[in-house]
């Protein structure tokens, strides 16, 4: 028979199993049923271990993690039936799926009297499996069935068919609904009772908290067989530090008092990690002699259990190549998380590639170190042969340790500009493009042998806005004066001996040797492993509060999102972001969006279309924008309607203004012998052909149409900014900015990054520090790019190995090359950015 349990560790529960137990002394035990074990302390309603398949699957859909879990219970002189052995193993799969497969072996103690036929001295055992299924954050439902393997026939080849559902509406309540062994397994035995008799269960647990820290739950389940009713209490709480107590009290023929069975439990488990064990004692007449049993657990888990604290210890992880846009808040992620961990005394990051893709980038993994600083945690970081913004990030590092025969190949700022209009020229292509405002320089990669007066003033400020705070932040937290920065970035790149010298470095350490220098910066002899990525028992069920982070990373294009094959270059579909935003602005669960721009722009129709949905998705829910690397000209369009505007110091913003053209390949066709004969009705009909140029008349109205639309862009930008549009075009006519130039330009709101924007969504959604983020649009890849990447196909197939000025233009080509001819452009001049720059997680081995 299955008897429920509540498992605390106070006094208050057990003298109430106790005083249960004496009024109920005379009473019968409950009736005899072939039931697999009890299940100590657990509420049908939120319990999400293997134990769920026994008191209801459903909830096997929420399985977090995969478990192994044993349950023992002795039952002394008695003729309960349900005490024996169980041992389940329960994993989540895909798509919402979960399963798990339990053995019980039952059993009455030998010799004990008073136990009626067919149970007196009998041994049973069942085996069960079930399925439950996720249906939503709210809704799970599932089924199982069970074998029952005997030497005595009133037990052997039963089989039990039980379906559940569970509902769970907010962080507070969970219900549900379980009909067991409804196939009925066996005919009613001589004893007057079903030996499998099926039964329905309704149960509620309530947090008041919203979280697993306390839980009450109550249920009651009717046997059809017998007719009779048992309400049931469960009671459990976490203890700091320890692990978590529980309780129940389960009472049957409650109708009949002089009938009335009692059973009560009560225990603790204690945990560490993924590891839990624990035991509590049972109560009650129902279980004859004395009314006093015992049950021990234990489980593994590759998640953690809140319990025992960890063993302080130093972690290290490796970078070997450099993040991507998603993948670098990936690792920001990890490293807040660590700040966040009692039991990490250090953290060393192996850095073996640039650690960030550009410097907007190293500044927010630099605020990471100093968050882990300023949580108490040493932060070590190690170099081979870096590169400057390894230098920048890890400037805020405790130590710096680079490998004696390695360096840093810093030697001051550049940036690399491309020109290929001789290059067209020679093979018989001529650009033809009108923009707005001599500051919109993009165009001049297609139509200049060099940048313009203007361009090239443009791109020295910002060249000297980027010196300005790597200096300053390098002279800052490495204690040096700016004068000494400046001075000796003249006498780079550096050796590590050199680098040393000139304090850039504090010493140097083998990979071998980490371990050693952790433990000094640390003044400790603590542990040192290999960074995992830790998986937490879910704190909260039900519908949680969450921060949408939606991603705008690469070139705007019309349609759909698509990567350009072999270059790798992300293409960002208005259609694609609208579907997006459309699934947040439905999901009452998102409280808050974070637009992280990480894009030069792209089509202006479609950065219109992006901002139109934007627009509409703040009206309804806080929308706060996150700009990374660049959030430029249609990048910088789409994030107008946003309630704030974080840009980090060195984020290249700005770049409002539009322009149109086309590629006139005319020359080229006469020189590889083709002739092109156009019939048209009107002179205007083939304007966007690239079989000739613009006329004198197509490009004055051309240009007319751009002033069109450049005015709809200072109109977007002056009505999300609250700013004239005259303003606005002080600021604008393309011209571009570093984050902490459009902060005092009204153009920004604050200085921050992706950290500070999800605390600020946070706190506008009126959400706690620790709900979680979901992010959108999810990366799709296809059946085929996936059998590649595993067959290591792409990188044999990649253009990384190609002269960089080859790469960088291919990649600067492509986006326009997958435009429509007509299509206007915001889009920001190409600059090149860090190489292999990918969105694959980082390697930690």
């Amino acid at each position: 028979m299955r008897q429920r349990s509540l498992q605390v560790a106070t006094g208050t529960m057990l003298a109430l199993a106790c005083v249960a137990s004496r009024g109920a002394m005379a009473a019968g035990p409950f009736p005899a049923r072939a039931e697999r074990l009890l299940s100590p302390g657990r509420s049908a309603a939120s319990e999400d271990s293997g134990e769920a398949l026994v008191l209801n699957p459903a909830n096997l859909g929420n399985l977090s993690a995969p478990e192994l879990r044993w349950t023992g219970v002795r039952c002394p002189d008695t003729a309960h039936v349900a005490c024996g052995h169980s041992l389940d193993l329960s994993t989540p799969l895909l798509f919402g799926l979960g399963t798990g497969l339990r053995a019980d072996l039952v059993m009455a103690p030998d010799g004990a009297k008073g136990a009626p036929y067919p149970f007196n001295g009998g041994r049973f055992a069942w085996l069960t499996w079930g399925l439950g299924f996720k249906v939503s954050s709210r809704l799970s439902v599932g089924a199982s069935v069970q074998w029952s393997y005997s030497s005595d026939y009133a037990t052997d080849s039963l089989v039990g068919v039980s379906v559940g559902t569970s509902y769970r509406p907010n962080p507070y309540l969970a219900f549900s609904l379980a009909l067991h062994d409804f196939n009925r397994g066996s005919s009613p035995s001589t004893l007057g009772a079903s030996i499998l008799d099926n039964s329905y269960l309704a149960a509620v647990a309530f947090r008041p908290m919203g979280t697993r820290a306390f839980e009450v739950g109550a249920e009651v389940r009717y046997f059809d067989g017998t007719d009779s009713t048992r309400p049931r209490g469960t009671l459990a709480f976490d203890i700091p530090g320890v692990g978590r107590a529980r309780g129940d009290i389960e009472v049957d023929r409650l109708d009949k008092l002089s009938q009335t069975s009692v059973i009560g439990t009560a225990g603790l488990e204690l945990a560490l990690g993924g590891v839990t064990a624990g035991g509590g004692a049972l109560f009650g007449n129902g279980l004859g002699g004395d009314n006093v049993g015992e049950y021990l657990t234990a489980s593994l888990s590759s998640a953690r259990t809140p319990g025992l604290p960890n063993r302080t210890h130093a972690v290290w992880m490796r970078i070997e190549k450099t993040p991507g846009a998603r993948s670098h808040v990936h690792l920001l992620k990890r490293l807040w998380d660590l700040a966040e961990r009692s039991d990490i005394a250090a953290v060393t990051l192996a850095v073996r590639a640039e650690p960030a893709g550009s410097y907007a980038h190293a500044e927010e993994l630099a605020d990471a170190i100093r968050v882990l600083r300023a949580r108490g945690k040493k932060v070590v970081c190690s170099f081979e042969d870096a590169g400057p913004k390894a230098l920048y990030a890890c400037a805020s590092a405790d130590r710096i340790v680079v490998n004696p025969a390695g360096g840093l190949r810093y030697a001051g700022m550049k940036a690399t500009y491309l020109y290929i209009a001789s290059l067209l020229e020679k093979i018989g292509i001529k650009a033809e493009f009108v923009r707005i405002g001599a500051h919109k320089s993009a165009p001049e990669m297609f139509t200049n042998e060099r940048g313009s007066d203007v361009a090239r003033e443009d791109q020295r400020d910002l060249l000297r806005q980027n010196e300005a705070v790597f200096v300053r932040n390098l002279a800052t937290y490495r204690h040096l004066s700016e004068e000494h920065v400046r001075a000796v970035t003249l006498k780079g790149p550096f050796t590590a001996p050199e680098a040393r010298a000139f304090h850039l470095v504090d010493s140097f350490a083998f990979d071998d040797e980490l371990e050693k220098v952790t433990r000094e910066v640390v003044g400790a002899r603590v542990p040192y492993v290999r960074y995992e990525d830790e998986r937490k028992v879910p704190n909260r069920f039900g519908v949680q509060g969450k921060v949408g982070l939606l991603y705008v990373d690469g070139d705007i294009v019309d349609g759909r999102s698509q990567t350009i094959p072999l270059l790798g270059t992300r293409l960002v579909g208005s259609y694609t972001i609208g579907d997006a935003i459309e699934r947040f602005k439905k999901d009452s669960s998102v409280k808050a969006v974070v637009l992280r721009i990480e894009s030069p722009g792209g089509s202006s129709m479609a950065s219109d279309v992006m901002w139109r949905e934007l627009k509409k998705l703040g009206e309804k829910k806080p929308l706060i924008v996150s700009m990374g690397s660049v959030a430029a000209s249609g990048g910088y369009y789409i994030a107008a309607p946003a309630r704030t505007i974080y840009a980090l110091p060195l984020t290249v913003t700005g770049s409002i203004g539009i322009f149109y053209g086309k590629a006139d390949t005319s020359e080229l066709l006469r020189r590889i012998g083709v002739n092109v004969e156009v019939q048209k009705t009107t002179p205007n009909a083939d304007l966007d052909s690239m079989f000739r140029g613009f006329t004198d008349d197509e490009r004055n109205e051309l240009q007319r149409k751009i002033g069109q639309f450049y005015d709809v862009f200072l109109s977007r930008v002056a009505e999300g900014r609250h700013m004239s549009k005259a303003d606005v075009d002080a600021v604008g006519q393309g011209r571009v900015w570093a984050g902490q130039q459009a902060v005092t330009r009204g153009l920004v709101d604050k200085m921050g990054g992706i950290r500070e924007a999800l605390e600020a969504a946070r706190a506008a959604g009126g959400l706690p520090a620790d709900a979680p983020v979901q992010e959108a649009p999810l990366e799709e890849k296809s059946l085929f790019e996936r059998m590649l990447q595993f067959a290591g196909v792409p990188s044999l197939m990649s253009i990384d190995g190609l002269p960089v000025t080859v790469r960088d233009a291919a990649r600067a080509v492509a986006p326009l090359a997958v435009m429509k001819a007509e299509t206007p452009m915001a889009r920001m001049e190409w600059v090149p950015f860090e190489p292999g720059a990918t969105d694959d997680d980082i390697d930690e081995e």
